[in-house]
């Protein structure tokens, strides 16, 4: 929709994409701050956390996107520069680069990881949800071709300066997004609005997780409710991008049900192809319900442990 906020002569220039990763950052160090003032942990203890979460969280964002889409495997372990050539990054793999270097770092720190785990939660989502937005204006995670239904009604002007169309329609999905530039593999057609999906789905969770925060029963309980509830959003979301993600599996299915999942027929290289796959952050997304679920069931008898919020003196 809006790629590109400025270029200069020589090519160099400033995208939207990286601008709203930053603010994504941004968001999620906000929350932390506030919410580890309440616990009793000085804000300026977790600096190293943040540089941690920033650089663990980007080198895994890669790294996942490599092995998943490009190079592959192969030829990350033929070219290891290629890791810093790649054009996308994935979120799941930024979660987990991001949250193994915060564990490297909190532990001897003696930041108690529970604690810490509860408050990064609602953090994550922040940032996932304002992440995503850079993703509508860059054009990248689109959905598949949506229907409009009769006499779709055009949102935005032809003077607007976004590269693109919002529609409302209707039949589902009732809005639907038009790329007509930015990195994405189907322009000039109308889209499911997955972007904006994810950054509701993301915003919305961190919102319910905060109001949660207040009435926790145990130490790890945000973690493990984040855990299982946000991959159960992105699956479905899934299943209706058409943007290159690469599949851990595929099968055969029918027409019928080709239809109904549209995303999950156009998930890696070739769209034409007769078979559904099941993508790289679903399959993700299934271990991650489970290891919730198991912390959930593990730590439900567990107690609460002390918190003394920082007095403002003290904050200050």
């Amino acid at each position: 929709m809006f790629p590109t906020l400025f270029e200069a002569a020589n090519g160099l220039g400033a995208h939207t994409y990286g601008l709203f990763i930053m603010l994504a950052f941004c968001a999620a160090f906000v929350v932390t701050n506030r919410l580890a003032s309440r616990v009793g942990i000085h804000p300026m203890r977790l600096l190293p956390v943040y540089l941690a979460a920033g650089v663990g969280g980007l080198l895994g964002g890669r790294i996942l996107y490599s092995l998943a889409v490009e190079p592959g495997l192969s030829g990350l372990l033929a070219q290891p520069t290629s890791l810093f050539q790649a054009s996308g990054f994935a979120f799941y793999g930024g979660l987990f680069g991001g949250m193994l270097a915060v564990i490297a770092v909190a532990i001897p720190m003696g930041i108690r990881p529970w604690k810490l785990s509860d408050i990064a939660a609602p953090a994550v989502l922040m940032g996932l949800g304002t992440g995503r937005l850079g993703c509508f204006f860059a054009g990248c995670c689109h959905g598949a071709i949506a229907p409009l239904g009769d006499a779709p009604v055009a949102l935005l002007s032809e003077a607007s300066p976004l590269q693109g169309q919002i529609w409302l329609g209707s039949q589902f999905p009732f809005l639907a997004t038009e790329f007509h530039g930015g990195v994405g593999r189907i322009l000039h057609e109308a889209l499911y609005p997955t972007q904006l999906w994810s950054a509701a789905a993301g915003l919305s969770l961190c919102g319910a997780m905060l109001w949660l925060w207040n009435h926790r029963r145990f130490d790890g309980q945000i973690a493990a409710l984040t855990l299982m509830l946000e991959p159960l959003f992105r699956i479905s979301i899934e299943a209706f991008r058409a943007d290159n993600r690469g599949t851990v599996v595929q099968w055969e299915v029918s027409d019928s049900v080709a239809a109904l999942l549209p995303g999950m027929m156009q998930a890696g290289t070739d769209m034409d192809v007769a078979t559904m796959g099941l993508t790289t952050s679903q399959a993700f997304g299934l271990g991650m319900v489970l290891v919730g679920a198991m912390i959930y069931a593990s730590r439900r008898n567990s107690e609460m442990g002390p918190e003394t919020p920082l007095d403002p003196i003290d904050d200050d």
